[in-house]
């Protein structure tokens, strides 16, 4: 360009270029840190609505059935089967598998009512529903309760823990 052209010169320079780069960046990462997190609550929010779902159809189960709840494993399967159909799945594509647990009264007037679980370790395992009979929830366990038809549903949440749920 001559010394006395007074074109001006048009486009960006290479630090206007770059500080845009760094800000995308800035904004994908922040996407993808924060995209886990919230399917992940997705789950959770939906694997709770799919408890309280079997409750419904634990209690429709019930008047059908002059209020008992079902004894064995195959006959809590039978509730998820007819009630429920092949809705019943968590949400990462795996069917709940049902846990009958069992609440009983102890000697110990300190203790009261103890649930413990059928299965020998209290490890709250993926895709497993820990049913117990007699019980209502008290936070994130199940405590017993005097009233035969209540029942404590708990699930190991993705994200939050445990979470308990109950008629």
């Amino acid at each position: 360009m001559k010394k006395g052209d007074s074109r001006k010169k048009t486009g960006f320079t290479i630090i206007e270029v770059a500080l845009v780069l760094a800000i995308a960046g800035l904004i994908f990462l922040m996407v993808f840190v924060a995209l886990p997190s919230l399917q992940r609550s997705q789950r959770d929010s939906r694997r709770r609505d799919d408890i309280l779902s079997f409750l419904e159809a634990v209690k429709k189960y019930q008047t059908n059935n002059r209020g008992v709840l079902p004894d064995t494993l195959s006959d809590w399967s039978s509730v998820a089967e007819k009630y429920m159909g092949s809705s019943f799945i968590d949400p990462d594509g795996n069917r709940y598998e049902l846990v009958p647990n069992t609440c009983h009264r102890t000697d110990d007037d300190k203790v009261g009512v103890v649930c413990t679980s059928d299965y020998p370790s209290l490890d709250f395992v993926d895709h497993r529903l820990y049913i117990y009979r007699k019980a209502t929830c008290d936070d994130t366990k199940a405590v017993g309760s005097s009233n035969p038809r209540n029942i404590a549903v708990l699930y190991r949440l993705e994200g939050a823990g445990i979470y308990c749920a109950n008629t």
